[in-house]
């Protein structure tokens, strides 16, 4: 199922004529963990505001393009003070890839120098063949991995105190696995994506760094970057449907003037742009309803009404959405549709 999108004809003419360049869009989510069953306590995993590589005035060259929603310098920080044999590991996961076909996987990583080499010498952030590493377990049931060193990086742009490593050769990216033909060759990470993890399992005595720390900035899956940890006190999610409409939402009951929501449908040429933040939201158990003032294309005098379910939580898919805009000219736009890809994650009320 599709859903259903309706589109007044009394104002298609404008909305056509209006339509511009769609949004970047930010569908999953960095959540942090801590793998520690025997209490060792020599982990730790955390978003934190000042760490990461800064955009601005004070920014690195290697993050200029980076996460626009990130207002507060997040960083990624990984740590494992002891051995590397203690059984515990540092990760974050990310929420929203199921379904995604993977074209490119990366991260910046925070090390020094000035050439490719650097980003796997002994100064500044751990990065050798294991840590910090992407976990890519597809639904077909295999289970690939890409280490920070090993595979190369397709590309590496070193910055000041940064380097951007982005795996993704022509759309393509390789990770080792057991289901390739040499499990000592990389091979090609083909079909859909049940989950990716990072992980950080290499302690103070690995490598020639001795130091078991990384500090990890805009996660990127597809070239979406994601540079900022999950909201603890506000809802957010996005995705698509089967149609490639496209959503995002961030909605923070404490300062409801900050919350934002964006929404694309390329097949009628119609975007969305939330303004002023949320004049209302209502919560029925897993679900939300927002109302909230918007341009459509730039153009101001829309009113969107967006309703959104967390459908993971009663095990029924991954989320869905309904969407209902009303403007000039007796304009009416309307779409209902289960998502395909992304997530949903409302705060508890």
């Amino acid at each position: 199922m599709h859903g259903k999108a309706i589109l007044s004809t009394a104002a298609a003419t404008i909305v056509l004529a209006a339509a511009g360049p769609g949004f970047a869009r930010a569908h999953f989510k960095v959540v942090p963990f801590e793998f520690d069953p025997d209490n060792t306590h020599l982990v730790t995993s955390m978003w934190r505001h000042g760490l990461g590589c800064p955009m601005g005035a004070f920014g690195d060259t290697v993050c200029a393009n980076g996460d626009p929603r990130d207002k507060v310098n997040e960083g990624l920080l990984l740590s494992k003070t002891g051995p590397t044999a203690a059984n515990a590991s540092a990760g974050a996961e990310l929420k929203g890839v199921k379904g995604m076909s993977l074209t490119e996987l990366g991260y910046d990583i925070r090390k020094p120098g000035s050439d490719v080499a650097a980003a796997h010498g002994p100064r500044g952030s751990h990065c050798d063949n294991g840590s910090p590493r992407f976990n890519v377990a597809l639904k077909s049931g295999a289970f690939f991995f890409i280490g920070c060193a090993s595979p190369p990086a397709t590309t590496d742009m070193p910055g000041q105190g940064w380097h951007r490593l982005r795996w993704g050769a022509g759309g393509v990216v390789v990770g080792f696995s057991s289901s390739c033909p040499d499990p000592n060759v990389p091979c090609p990470i083909v079909g859909a994506v049940q989950e990716i993890d990072i992980l950080f399992d290499d302690g103070r005595d690995a490598g020639s760094d001795e130091f078991g720390l990384a500090v990890l900035d805009n996660i990127d899956v597809n070239g979406v970057l994601v540079g900022r940890g999950p909201d603890d006190d506000g809802d957010e999610g996005g995705g698509e449907d089967d149609d490639h409409d496209d959503f995002e939402f961030h909605h923070s009951p404490a300062h409801p003037e900050t919350s934002d929501f964006e929404f694309h449908d390329p097949a009628k040429g119609v975007n969305f742009q939330g303004v002023g933040g949320v004049q209302s939201a209502t919560y029925n158990g897993a679900c939300v309803t927002y109302v909230g003032n918007a341009l459509m294309n730039g153009n101001p005098g829309y009113v969107v009404t967006f309703a959104s379910c967390d459908l993971s939580a009663l095990g029924t898919g991954i989320g869905d959405f309904n969407l209902t805009a009303t403007g000039p000219l007796g304009f009416l736009y309307q779409k209902s549709a289960p998502l395909s890809t992304g997530f949903v994650a409302l705060h508890p009320h």
